[in-house]
């Protein structure tokens, strides 16, 4: 298993929150959440950085071995207070091994199946909570098996001091035709166009929200 590299922990109860680091591969201007897929054993066949427009950044895309197995890595950098910190992560409907969670300041609160009203349209969503009185950050990771089907998919992850609202708004919109179809497009079909629609939707009515994405071709 590859080595993961621990960020420093301790009190920040004084540290100037606009001095958070910024992962160059954010999705959305003042992201701190940085996502990342890695392999055990060859899985991964390319991986680099793509440029997806003005105001997006950066996102990470991968090219992998169908039913190969690897694991995604969730770094958050960000001066966490008492009030604390969530991340939700949204994927396509793959094998996840539950009992490979590992975290540094971070529990795992949830992993759970979904399917979008009237279609066959399966993903997954991993809830995460901070589980630390307050530090400089935090990651977790988990293990999987790249078997969403031969083809493009998408994940995102949100972070949030309380992403309670935002969940309760993202399930309930399934299945309208709007921006939460628009982020299960991404995660099903890798469409970049999807990705930003959604995010300019949920910029604006989750004040705060971090997010990050990758997207892998699996052959």
């Amino acid at each position: 298993m590859e080595a993961v590299v621990r960020g420093p922990v301790g009190s920040a109860a004084a540290a100037p929150i606009n001095n958070q680091p910024k992962p160059q591969n954010q999705v959305g201007l003042g992201s701190v959440v940085m996502t990342r897929l890695g392999s055990y054993s060859g899985a991964i066949l390319e991986e680099h950085r793509r440029y997806i427009g003005t105001g997006a950044g950066y996102i990470w895309y991968y090219k992998v071995k169908h039913n190969g197995r690897g694991y995604l890595h969730v770094s958050v950098f960000k001066y966490v207070p008492l009030f604390g910190y969530a991340t939700y992560t949204i994927l396509p409907d793959m094998t996840l091994y539950k009992n490979s969670f590992y975290g540094n300041n971070f529990k795992l609160k949830s992993i759970e199946t979904h399917r979008i009203p009237g279609t066959n349209i399966r993903f997954k969503t991993i809830e995460t909570s901070y589980s630390a009185w307050f530090s400089f950050g935090g990651w977790w990771g988990i293990d999987l098996k790249f078997d969403a089907g031969y083809g493009r998919h998408g994940i995102v992850t949100l972070g949030m001091n309380n992403l309670d609202k935002f969940i309760v708004a993202f399930l309930g919109k399934l299945g309208a035709g709007k921006w939460a179809d628009k982020l299960i497009d991404f995660v099903s079909k890798g469409s970049l166009s999807s990705l930003a629609d959604a995010l300019s939707v949920v910029t604006l009515f989750a004040s705060g929200i971090n997010v990050d994405a990758v997207y892998f071709t699996e052959v």
